[in-house]
């Protein structure tokens, strides 16, 4: 059950993390056709992985484990198992290059749904805005700004931070049940997309704090946005 895929243009690599499979749990390719198992620090359900191009590493984070929440590799290929802050369900992370910092955010926990990281090694749990259950993170190096965005939380499932430390609530366009999140340097705009609500499965913001829903082309589960500079 593959859950996040990322690249890295420095590697010239795919690499994709899943949350069930033994001893297989992560894959690798160079051109996106061809892919290759690889042995996952441990038999977590990864849930995200990203690529810091400043740092030279890919960070993982997932939803089990015991004390080993988190996982790194500079190629792919070997990795190697990191202590969480906190034993939570980490459900995705980023890596903002300006902060040269790591936020990873979480489904559970008690007022420490965040956690971040200088270098992916070393993670401290920080407080977030509300106890939610936070799906997806963002960073936006023109606004200076992480978003978060949650699938629980009653107004208040979309949260952002200048530092990934002091987290702010902010009012969603409704409370759907928001799973994803991409900024547009071109538009200057964020995109969230919901997996529940009655068309209204978008919700666009230009600053991550004043959110106005969009019609959704249709009602489905969304799970996953990006965008293209080309296009």
């Amino acid at each position: 059950a593959w859950y996040s895929v990322c690249w890295s243009a420095e590697l010239s690599l795919f690499v994709a993390v899943a949350y069930t499979g033994t001893g297989n749990r992560v894959m690798t390719s160079p051109d996106g056709i061809t892919w290759t198992a690889r042995t996952s620090a441990a038999d977590n359900s990864w849930c995200s992985v990203c690529w810091s191009a400043e740092l030279s590493l890919f960070v993982a984070v997932a939803y089990t484990g015991t004390g080993n929440r988190v996982m790194t590799s500079p190629d792919g290929i070997t990795w190697t198992a990191r202590t969480s802050a906190a034993d939570n369900a980490w459900r995705a992370v980023c890596w903002s290059p300006e902060l040269s910092l790591f936020v990873a955010v979480a489904l559970s926990g008690t007022g420490n749904h965040v956690m971040t990281s200088p270098d992916g090694i070393t993670w401290t749990a920080r407080t977030s805005a509300a106890d939610n259950s936070w799906r997806a993170v963002c960073w936006s190096p023109e606004l200076s700004l992480f978003v978060a965005v949650a699938h629980t939380g009653t107004g208040n499932r979309v949260m952002t931070s200048p530092d990934g430390i002091t987290w702010t609530a902010r009012t969603s366009a409704a409370d759907n049940s928001w799973r994803a999140v991409c900024w547009s340097p071109e538009l200057s705009l964020f995109v969230a997309v919901a997996h529940t609500g009655t068309g209204n499965r978008v919700m666009t913001s230009p600053d991550g704090i004043t959110w106005t829903a969009r019609t959704s082309a249709a009602d489905n589960a969304w799970r996953a946005v990006c965008w293209s500079p080309e296009l």
